[in-house]
């Protein structure tokens, strides 16, 4: 979330600063169940952390471009978040980032190995597109 300006003068006001370092500092992790998974929009804006331990290949499925978008409300084209995999499994079975059904693309290695983490960097590059880069 960019600190823009929120006031007909331009100003940026307290309660944006305050909102904005709220939402760059809170975490709420969620550990997802051993099976593929559609991500939400506001799980990926809002819980930033999501762990698994997958006894098989598993595969975590983005919004789509549009849902994202629509999420992260009155902000602007260029706008980031970012959210974090970690892969619990202790030798095998990768966790593999897939793009929703439309306007998300993703930049990078997707799938995160057994006992590792991979870290994702969302930007909104048109009102229903998303490109998630690997970090």
């Amino acid at each position: 979330m960019p600190l823009v300006a929120n006031t007909t003068s331009g100003a940026l006001s307290r309660a944006r600063i305050a909102s904005y370092i709220a939402a760059s500092e809170s975490v709420t992790p969620v550990t997802v169940t051993d099976a593929a998974r559609t991500l939400t929009a506001a799980e990926l804006l809002v819980s930033k952390l999501f762990t698994c331990t997958p006894t098989a290949a598993r595969a975590f499925t983005t919004p789509t471009g549009a849902e994202i978008a629509a999420a992260v409300s009155d902000e602007v084209v260029g706008s980031s978040f970012e959210f974090t995999i970690v892969n619990l499994a202790s030798a095998t079975h990768a966790i593999t980032l897939t793009a929703g059904a439309s306007g998300v693309t993703i930049v990078g290695a997707a799938a995160v190995s057994a006992a590792t983490s991979g870290t994702f960097v969302g930007v909104v590059t048109a009102a229903d597109t998303v490109s998630i880069y690997r970090k």
